[in-house]
């Protein structure tokens, strides 16, 4: 039996067990990214619609959320408005299918936006640099993208 060295252990965020709410309607794309996501050592939390995200985020603090857009009871946009409210810190990646809708998600908070369907190493390579971010570095980002999605897209003065 050989021995593990260095090359046999692939280090990280994932071995920190990160915790993960997962919110997506569609069960087979839960339960299939869930298992894929604690094979690399995430703890995975399912909700499916944005109602039960939120229940879940008043129970239990998270690391990540990743989170569908087009969900019954309440959809991914209502509830990152409410997620973005209470937690500004907590870092949003959305998941949704080809709809048109990814541009909108940036100005609100979303540190990234993937179409399905997934790739797996892009989304781990995503959540990584994500959850790299530090608290602070996320809310001067946010308030950025707040600040600069406030601002008037026309600045030709406007007539009296």
């Amino acid at each position: 039996m050989r021995e593990k060295d260095a090359s046999d252990c692939k280090f990280s965020l994932a071995t920190m067990k990160a915790k993960v709410l997962l919110v997506d309607d569609y069960p087979g794309i839960g339960d299939s990214l869930g298992h894929a996501l604690r094979v690399e050592g995430y703890d995975v939390t399912l909700a499916s619609n944005g109602q039960q995200a939120l229940n879940a985020l008043r129970v239990t603090g998270f690391d990540l959320v990743l989170l569908d857009l087009d969900m019954p009871a309440l959809n991914g946009w209502e509830a990152l408005a409410q997620i973005v409210t209470t937690s500004l810190s907590l870092p949003a990646i959305i998941i949704t299918g080809p709809s048109g809708q990814q541009g909108p998600a940036i100005p609100k908070g979303v540190a990234a936006v993937l179409e399905k369907p997934l790739d797996l190493n892009v989304l781990l390579e995503a959540m990584e640099r994500v959850m790299a971010e530090t608290a602070e570095a996320r809310r001067r980002r946010m308030e950025a993208r707040r600040c600069s999605s406030a601002q008037p897209s026309d600045t030709r003065p406007k007539s009296l």
